[in-house]
């Protein structure tokens, strides 16, 4: 991917009219943004493009969908997932400018806008015989993996699990750079226990479902996340820790090596099924001329074992080593991403 790549209108010419425009002797901060775009929809959220009028460049603004924007649970969590995107600055995660009402009264915060593409399109991407995409080959995908680890790793130390690792949650900006996306359901402990709300996790909402309808889950196809969930976010909540984030590492790296889903079903009742009999067999393969090396293989089974205890007790052991691996693999290739 070439470094200062224009895509799209973010990276425009800066004049000295946009950078020497008067500041308001009043401001009112419900005005601050304007000319909005719509980027995407989430279940919860609106994410929209709009420009910062005082600063004088382009934004992300995020927002909750307007049949729940008056919600205050739903509110509670939204400003919950704001303060604690700002409050974990690294750099594999996105900056939070600003966290508000507007004049409506609705809550919204504003973030780095980063024009890029997912590790969900870039594995999509690829062709059933080959692991290379976009110029993407294995080694680059594992550094990536590697770099989305170093931002968990960081949020664990900080005692935020994120809960909700995919490939859609991943995203690679246009100077190579590496996102983790969407702390909507990162979990964070009260210093009192009992001041905790009930989980409203993955298994919450699967249960509540449930309850309303016996055959949710003979029905319900998987909207993508379910297939990256650890066993005890499905079947135990109360058992999830930054281990289970570990889990959904070590399932993106399985599909990163066999370009297949390591959870089958089209369910959520197949997929709970499948994890709860613990029928992972190692990736294979993806043709002859490109063998998974045995190494990735290990720190991928190692990641998603069916118990918390089997797998990796910190993502400071994974990346240690997925690190060792690039190292002893020297390419052009690998030099580029350790160099990164």
């Amino acid at each position: 991917m070439a470094p200062y790549t224009a895509e799209g209108d973010w990276l425009k010419t800066i004049y000295l009219e946009d950078t020497d425009v008067p500041l308001p002797a009043h401001p009112d901060s419900r005005l601050r943004y304007a000319y909005f775009k719509t980027i995407a929809r989430g279940g919860t959220c609106v994410i929209q493009s709009c420009t910062d009028l005082v600063l004088r460049r382009t934004v992300c603004y995020k927002t909750l969908r307007k049949e729940i924007e008056d919600d205050p649970l739903e509110q509670r969590r939204f400003v919950r997932e704001a303060r604690i995107t700002a409050m974990l600055q690294h750099p594999n995660t996105i900056p939070t400018y600003e966290l508000g009402r507007d004049q409506q009264g609705h809550v919204y915060f504003t973030m780095k806008l980063v024009q890029g593409r997912t590790l969900r399109e870039l594995l999509d991407d690829r062709s059933p015989d080959s692991p290379t995409t976009h110029g993407y080959t294995l080694a680059r995908l594992i550094y990536v993996l590697n770099q989305a680890a170093h931002a968990l790793r960081y949020a664990h130390s900080h005692g935020v699990v994120h809960r909700d690792v995919k490939p859609e949650n991943i995203l690679i900006g246009p100077f190579g750079e590496v996102m983790v996306l969407d702390w909507g359901m990162a979990k964070v402990w009260s210093k009192n226990p009992s001041d905790e709300e009930p989980d409203m996790s993955m298994t919450s909402k699967l249960k509540k479902d449930r309850e309303t309808d016996p055959n949710i889950t003979l029905l319900t196809p998987i909207q993508g996340t379910p297939a990256y969930l650890s066993p005890e976010q499905l079947l135990n909540h109360n058992l999830v820790d930054h281990r289970s984030d570990i889990y959904c590492v070590g399932a993106i790296l399985y599909e990163i090596l066999s370009t297949r889903r390591m959870s089958k079903g089209e369910t959520v009742a197949e997929v709970i099924e499948f994890i709860d009999k613990g029928r992972v067999s190692p990736p294979t393969p993806i043709n002859e001329e490109s063998p998974i090396v045995g190494e990735l293989i290990e720190i991928c089974m190692r990641s998603v074992a069916r118990g918390v205890d089997d797998r990796y007790q910190s993502l400071d052991e994974m990346i240690e080593d997925l690190e060792n691996w690039m190292l002893a693999r020297p390419s052009e290739e690998e030099s580029f991403a350790l160099a990164k």
